[in-house]
Protein backbone atom coordinates (compact mmCIF):
# COMPACT_ATOMS: atom_id res chain seq x y z
CA UNK A 1 0.00 0.00 0.00
CA UNK A 2 1.12 3.43 -1.26
CA UNK A 3 1.30 6.29 2.26
CA UNK A 4 -1.95 7.57 -0.08
CA UNK A 5 -3.42 4.38 0.10
CA UNK A 6 -3.06 3.81 3.58
CA UNK A 7 -4.32 7.27 4.51
CA UNK A 8 -7.25 7.01 2.20
CA UNK A 9 -10.34 7.34 4.58
CA UNK A 10 -12.75 6.57 2.06
CA UNK A 11 -11.51 3.01 1.36
CA UNK A 12 -11.55 2.24 5.08
CA UNK A 13 -14.43 0.30 6.43
CA UNK A 14 -15.90 1.69 9.63
CA UNK A 15 -16.24 -0.16 12.90
CA UNK A 16 -19.95 -0.44 14.30
CA UNK A 17 -20.97 2.17 17.16
CA UNK A 18 -20.44 0.23 20.81
CA UNK A 19 -22.00 1.67 23.73
CA UNK A 20 -19.38 1.77 26.21
CA UNK A 21 -19.41 2.25 30.17
CA UNK A 22 -16.41 3.81 31.91
CA UNK A 23 -14.20 0.97 32.34
CA UNK A 24 -14.92 -0.23 28.71
CA UNK A 25 -14.00 3.31 27.49
CA UNK A 26 -10.45 3.34 29.38
CA UNK A 27 -10.06 -0.16 28.36
CA UNK A 28 -10.29 1.04 24.43
CA UNK A 29 -7.68 3.53 25.19
CA UNK A 30 -4.87 0.96 26.03
CA UNK A 31 -3.82 0.45 22.27
CA UNK A 32 -3.47 4.78 21.88
CA UNK A 33 -1.08 4.84 24.97
CA UNK A 34 1.08 2.05 22.92
CA UNK A 35 0.76 4.39 20.16
CA UNK A 36 2.25 7.66 21.75
CA UNK A 37 5.62 5.57 22.06
CA UNK A 38 6.28 4.85 18.51
CA UNK A 39 4.57 8.82 17.54
CA UNK A 40 7.48 9.84 20.28
CA UNK A 41 10.05 7.83 18.05
CA UNK A 42 8.92 9.63 15.01
CA UNK A 43 9.24 12.70 16.27
CA UNK A 44 12.80 12.43 17.21
CA UNK A 45 13.77 11.43 14.01
CA UNK A 46 11.76 14.39 12.47
CA UNK A 47 13.81 16.60 14.85
CA UNK A 48 17.22 14.87 13.47
CA UNK A 49 15.83 15.71 9.97
CA UNK A 50 15.33 19.37 10.85
CA UNK A 51 18.68 19.53 12.83
CA UNK A 52 20.41 18.15 9.83
CA UNK A 53 18.51 20.43 7.51
CA UNK A 54 19.96 23.37 9.90
CA UNK A 55 23.12 21.99 9.40
CA UNK A 56 23.43 21.01 13.10
CA UNK A 57 23.77 17.26 13.19
CA UNK A 58 24.95 15.34 9.95
CA UNK A 59 23.86 13.51 7.42
CA UNK A 60 25.17 10.24 8.61
CA UNK A 61 23.64 10.19 11.62
CA UNK A 62 19.82 9.56 10.53
CA UNK A 63 20.74 6.15 9.07
CA UNK A 64 21.27 4.45 12.45
CA UNK A 65 18.61 6.56 13.76
CA UNK A 66 16.28 5.70 11.55
CA UNK A 67 17.41 1.89 11.79
CA UNK A 68 17.61 2.52 15.38
CA UNK A 69 13.67 3.05 15.96
CA UNK A 70 11.62 0.74 17.85
CA UNK A 71 9.65 0.04 14.83
CA UNK A 72 12.78 -0.20 12.55
CA UNK A 73 14.43 -2.83 14.67
CA UNK A 74 11.26 -5.12 14.92
CA UNK A 75 11.26 -5.35 11.17
CA UNK A 76 14.14 -6.67 11.21
CA UNK A 77 14.30 -9.04 14.36
CA UNK A 78 10.88 -9.98 13.61
CA UNK A 79 9.34 -8.98 10.35
CA UNK A 80 6.97 -6.61 11.15
CA UNK A 81 7.16 -2.64 11.40
CA UNK A 82 6.33 -1.57 15.07
CA UNK A 83 8.17 -3.54 17.27
CA UNK A 84 8.19 -4.15 21.30
CA UNK A 85 6.36 -1.46 23.83
CA UNK A 86 8.30 -2.89 25.85
CA UNK A 87 10.55 -6.23 26.33
CA UNK A 88 7.78 -7.82 27.99
CA UNK A 89 5.85 -7.60 24.73
CA UNK A 90 7.26 -8.91 21.44
CA UNK A 91 6.23 -6.67 19.15
CA UNK A 92 3.20 -4.24 18.50
CA UNK A 93 1.82 -5.70 14.92
CA UNK A 94 2.49 -9.08 15.81
CA UNK A 95 0.11 -8.46 18.78
CA UNK A 96 -2.50 -7.05 16.85
CA UNK A 97 -2.14 -9.25 14.02
CA UNK A 98 -1.79 -12.29 16.08
CA UNK A 99 -3.55 -11.84 19.66
CA UNK A 100 -5.61 -8.84 19.82
CA UNK A 101 -7.46 -8.80 16.11
CA UNK A 102 -8.27 -12.73 16.71
CA UNK A 103 -9.95 -12.01 19.97
CA UNK A 104 -12.16 -9.21 17.94
CA UNK A 105 -12.38 -11.66 15.37
CA UNK A 106 -14.21 -14.35 16.87
CA UNK A 107 -16.70 -11.93 18.33
CA UNK A 108 -18.63 -12.57 14.73
CA UNK A 109 -19.22 -9.15 14.01
CA UNK A 110 -18.95 -9.19 10.21
CA UNK A 111 -18.36 -5.15 9.92
CA UNK A 112 -15.46 -5.13 12.68
CA UNK A 113 -13.71 -7.95 10.91
CA UNK A 114 -13.75 -5.78 7.51
CA UNK A 115 -11.91 -3.50 9.17
CA UNK A 116 -9.71 -5.36 10.79
CA UNK A 117 -8.72 -6.72 7.59
CA UNK A 118 -7.87 -3.35 6.05
CA UNK A 119 -6.09 -2.46 9.64
CA UNK A 120 -3.49 -5.94 8.55
CA UNK A 121 -3.16 -4.43 4.75
CA UNK A 122 -2.28 -1.08 6.43
CA UNK A 123 0.53 -2.62 8.43
CA UNK A 124 2.27 -4.56 5.62
CA UNK A 125 2.15 -1.16 3.96
CA UNK A 126 3.83 0.77 6.76
CA UNK A 127 6.12 -2.01 7.08
CA UNK A 128 7.46 -1.39 3.53
CA UNK A 129 7.51 2.48 4.37
CA UNK A 130 10.27 2.05 7.09
CA UNK A 131 12.28 -0.51 4.78
CA UNK A 132 12.23 2.56 2.30
CA UNK A 133 12.99 5.34 4.84
CA UNK A 134 15.77 2.80 5.98
CA UNK A 135 17.45 2.86 2.51
CA UNK A 136 16.94 6.27 1.71
CA UNK A 137 19.02 6.94 5.01
CA UNK A 138 21.89 4.64 4.15
CA UNK A 139 22.19 6.11 0.94
CA UNK A 140 22.56 9.60 2.03
CA UNK A 141 25.01 8.19 4.53
CA UNK A 142 26.82 7.29 1.64
CA UNK A 143 26.29 10.61 0.03
CA UNK A 144 25.29 13.46 1.90
CA UNK A 145 24.24 15.80 -0.77
CA UNK A 146 20.96 18.00 -1.13
CA UNK A 147 19.19 15.59 -3.15
CA UNK A 148 19.84 12.30 -0.97
CA UNK A 149 18.59 14.72 1.81
CA UNK A 150 15.34 15.83 0.32
CA UNK A 151 14.75 12.41 -0.98
CA UNK A 152 14.75 10.98 2.93
CA UNK A 153 12.95 13.64 3.81
CA UNK A 154 10.17 12.92 1.63
CA UNK A 155 9.80 9.60 2.51
CA UNK A 156 9.92 10.36 6.28
CA UNK A 157 7.13 12.64 5.95
CA UNK A 158 5.28 9.89 3.88
CA UNK A 159 5.57 7.27 6.50
CA UNK A 160 5.03 10.10 9.42
CA UNK A 161 1.84 10.97 8.05
CA UNK A 162 0.60 7.42 7.06
CA UNK A 163 1.64 6.17 10.52
CA UNK A 164 -0.63 8.88 12.17
CA UNK A 165 -3.54 8.42 9.69
CA UNK A 166 -3.28 4.91 10.54
CA UNK A 167 -2.99 4.97 14.40
CA UNK A 168 -5.90 7.41 14.02
CA UNK A 169 -7.60 4.98 12.56
CA UNK A 170 -7.32 2.15 14.31
CA UNK A 171 -7.45 3.58 18.00
CA UNK A 172 -11.28 5.08 16.63
CA UNK A 173 -12.03 1.91 15.00
CA UNK A 174 -10.91 -0.81 16.65
CA UNK A 175 -10.47 1.15 20.73
CA UNK A 176 -14.13 1.00 21.87
CA UNK A 177 -14.53 -2.75 20.32
CA UNK A 178 -11.26 -3.58 22.75
CA UNK A 179 -13.15 -1.96 25.42
CA UNK A 180 -16.68 -3.44 24.76
CA UNK A 181 -15.67 -6.83 24.57
CA UNK A 182 -13.04 -6.49 27.34
CA UNK A 183 -10.05 -7.13 25.35
CA UNK A 184 -6.73 -6.77 27.50
CA UNK A 185 -3.95 -4.94 25.84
Amino acid sequence: MTPEEIADDVARPRAPGFTLDPFQELNGRGLAAIHRLYLRDLSAVGALMGDIRAGLRQPGELAPAVRGMPMAQNLRLFGTACGASCRAITTHHQIEDFHLYPQLEVQGNEVLNAVLFRLRQEHRGLEHLIEVLAEAADALATDPSPARFDACAERFAALDRAVRSHFRYEEDEIGPAIGYYGVRV
